[in-house]
């Protein structure tokens, strides 16, 4: 019998939000994403007071936008438009009439984020998207698994070990081993896929 989540049964989680009283959809949005925009702004040196500072206006934003969302593949990506508007939140930022002289540092920043953003700025927030939606997937499902069958998964999915050594460590069959694997893979990218409306990858990411 396939198992029941209601994470599937649901329209996806950007439609959702069309709804802005739709609590529960928008507590799962802020899980997802504010850490996702959190390391964007550390990662490019910002305090922790002014990133927050920063997300809020981000999340303000969005709760604008979704007003009136209709997804359209061909208009771009919905983690595309977010990487844009989080760019534009630094810059703006640090623009603000009544901060303190900006430092040479957030001078370039700011430059730098004028600038159109390059391939390797591109690739890392696409590395750290799928990284968060994964983190946040396996979050949602692991109370649905024992302790064996979930490190079976991690073991190899994640760490690529081989199935006959996992096998060997859990006293499972290399079968039963490469089962879990399975189950759990697929439970991953249906729950990653009701985020949004967004082809997931067919790869999981790798533990850093």
């Amino acid at each position: 019998m396939p198992d029941r989540d209601p994470l599937l049964t649901r329209e996806t989680l950007l439609i959702r939000l069309r709804d802005a009283g739709d609590d529960r959809s928008w507590a799962e949005f802020t899980e997802i994403y504010t850490p996702l925009l959190f390391g964007f702004c550390l990662k490019r040196g910002i305090s922790r007071e002014d990133a927050a500072d920063i997300i809020q206006g981000v999340m303000s934003n969005i709760a604008r936008a979704m007003r009136a969302f209709d997804y359209d593949p061909e208009r771009g990506t919905f983690k595309s438009w977010l990487f844009t508007v989080a760019r534009n939140a630094i810059s703006k930022h640090f623009r603000k009439e009544n901060r303190k002289p900006l430092t040479p540092g957030e001078t370039q920043l700011i430059r730098t984020l004028d600038a159109d953003a390059g391939d390797r700025e591109v690739d890392e927030w696409e590395r750290d998207y799928q990284r968060q939606l994964l983190a946040w997937a396996m979050e949602k499902i692991r109370p649905r698994y024992g302790d064996h069958i979930w490190k079976a998964f991690v073991e190899t999915a994640l760490r690529g070990r081989p199935h006959q050594e996992v096998a060997a460590e859990l006293d499972m069959t290399a079968n039963a081993v490469g089962v879990a694997k399975h189950r759990i893979t697929q439970r991953l990218k249906q729950v990653a896929a009701s985020v949004d409306a967004e082809r997931w990858e067919d790869g999981l990411v790798p533990e850093a």
